[in-house]
């Protein structure tokens, strides 16, 4: 298991280093095997069209793990496990306007609480909705990438 910081070990961040290099290592090895098991039609789309490729693993992505971009949003917004961070988007919105039912919800996403299956829930129906929207645009419009 890597560890970014070992109390046993203070100065151990050469050890974190190698463990990250070698788990992205790793990854990169996985993407490669996976680009070639692809069948030849399907990486010839991919080269005609990157861009709605691109676009369609991130809107499957975020639909089936809506974490990934939901964590990181909460977190720019100042929604922390602890509560809003100070001098943030969060605190000012709670200074201007108390804790309405959406800053709780937000809240309590950041937190792992009741908020989290909703955000997440909204985040990935979102995802699908605007994925759909954009191929039917394109469908009714004829144009591609």
């Amino acid at each position: 298991m890597a560890y970014i910081y070992n109390s046993d070990n203070p100065g151990g961040g050469e050890e974190a280093f190698e463990n990250a290099k070698r788990h992205f290592s790793n990854f990169v090895s996985g993407l490669v095997s996976t680009w070639n098991k692809l069948s030849e039609p399907v990486k010839e789309h991919i080269g005609k069209h990157p861009t709605a490729t691109a676009f369609q693993v991130v809107a499957v992505s975020v639909a089936l793990v809506p974490g990934l971009v939901v964590a990181p949003v909460l977190g720019l917004m100042g929604f922390s496990s602890v509560g809003p961070v100070a001098v943030s988007a969060a605190a000012a919105y709670q200074s201007a306007n108390g804790a309405t039912a959406a800053f709780s919800t937000f809240q309590s996403a950041a937190m792992g609480g009741f908020g989290a299956p909703v955000v997440n829930g909204i985040a990935a129906g979102v995802s699908g909705a605007t994925a759909g929207v954009l191929q039917g645009w394109k469908w009714a419009t004829g144009t591609r990438d």
